[in-house]
């Protein structure tokens, strides 16, 4: 399988779980011969590379730890999303000429 972005992702899932063995490979590793291509042309040159064992496989960790990367990563994200909004929340504040007490009377 050819990986391009995140596209393969849900069919090696799949594939994975019917114990099939799959291999991904990055498109720049086997890149077919220029002119008229078509996703037929791709796969059958993808396959002879395959059967020459000339296509080298990335790394895929095990699903518990794509899982954990996975939540990891939206984590981050929630965390960063939450202190732009602060930051833009105080900035609309300073623009508006407000001014928040800090608590003390």
């Amino acid at each position: 399988m050819e990986s391009t972005g995140k596209y393969w992702v849900p069919v090696f899932n799949i594939l994975e779980e019917r114990g099939v063995r799959v291999t991904i490979a990055n498109p720049k590793w086997v890149k077919a011969v220029k002119g008229n291509k078509d996703d037929t042309k791709d796969s059958k040159w993808i396959g002879d590379l395959f059967r020459l064992g000339l296509v080298p496989g990335r790394f895929i960790p095990s699903k518990d730890i794509r899982i954990l990367r996975e939540f990891t990563r939206y984590r981050y994200k929630l965390t960063s999303m939450k202190s732009s909004e602060k930051n833009r929340f105080q900035n609309a504040f300073t623009v508006c000429n407000v001014a928040l007490l800090s608590g003390v009377f």
